[in-house]
């Protein structure tokens, strides 16, 4: 997916949120802030927005000197979301349709999103998605191609929300599971040592992939011999928008521009099938 003019303040905004993280040195914050606008002067909007986000906090944190602003986040998102996790599979032995529950929970972890996000509240988000319908729906046709899996590739999206992945993922035992998280620094995504601190390598394969990509060989065997992909989030929903593969996307639509394209409102939950191409639609 081509990125828009609107990406350009959004990004800025998430450097800026970045760069207070990253030191309390104003000088340097302004001279990381300014380093990225003069990066952003080059960019080329024909990429997705993912892939353009990646260089910006790379250049944040060689001024900064700080190599993971977002450690800290990442670690109070796993703790805070570990602490859910009984509750969680709670909510899913209870109910009626345990696969639909345990989605509906993946996708509610979607808000633990530090990139697009200033803040937000993880149990209004897991309430919402629990009672509200999804805006992009091709829930029938997860639901067969989950029935007929057998190698599963999920490609993970954020630390924290990797927990309510857990949940979907364990209503998927008896298949061979595979996890991608990022194989290097971005925002608050997971890496392999938040896949193992939630308990995804007690249950799945864990791979790593560089952030932003949408190349399948960077996900090597996995990618080719899965019968399901599943991709969670916003990012790799535009990552993979021109993608056809027995793959689906489930997040929660955050970006007004992606909203209005698919005529809805923002934080509206989509669960999308990626079989047949592109899931696009003009903006008016």
């Amino acid at each position: 997916m081509e990125s828009f003019l609107d990406c350009i303040p959004c990004l800025v905004g998430q450097c800026v949120r970045a760069v207070r993280l990253a030191t309390p040195d104003e000088r340097l914050q302004r001279d990381a802030v300014n380093a990225v606008l003069e990066h952003l002067t080059t960019v080329d909007l024909s990429r997705s927005p993912i892939a353009l986000s990646v260089e910006p906090h790379r250049i944040i944190r060689q001024v900064t000197g700080c190599a993971d602003p977002y450690l800290g986040v990442r670690r109070r998102s796993n703790r805070e979301a570990l602490a859910l996790y009984p509750r969680l599979k709670r909510i899913v032995a209870e109910s009626t349709d345990p696969l639909m529950t345990a989605t509906r929970i993946a996708i509610a972890g979607n808000i633990m999103d530090f990139g697009a996000l200033a803040g937000f509240d993880v149990e209004a988000a897991l309430a919402r998605a629990l009672r509200e319908p999804f805006g992009l729906d091709d829930s029938a046709l997860y639901a067969a191609r989950v029935r007929d899996a057998r190698r599963v590739l999920f490609v993970a999206d954020n630390a924290g929300e990797i927990v309510f992945d857990r949940v979907l993922l364990e209503e998927l035992t008896g298949r061979e599971l595979t996890v991608a998280v990022k194989s290097s620094l971005f925002i608050n995504d997971a890496l392999r040592a938040d896949a193992e601190e939630t308990g995804i390598g007690e249950i799945a394969t864990i791979i790593e992939a560089p952030p932003g990509t949408s190349d399948p060989a960077d996900f090597g065997e996995a990618w080719g011999s899965a019968d399901l992909i599943i991709a969670k989030g916003q990012a790799n929903y535009e990552a993979f928008a021109n993608t056809i593969a027995p793959l689906f996307s489930l997040l929660l639509i955050k970006c007004p521009i992606l909203a209005q394209m698919a005529g809805l409102s923002p934080q509206s939950m989509a669960l999308v099938s990626r079989q047949s191409g592109p899931v696009r639609t003009e903006t008016a």
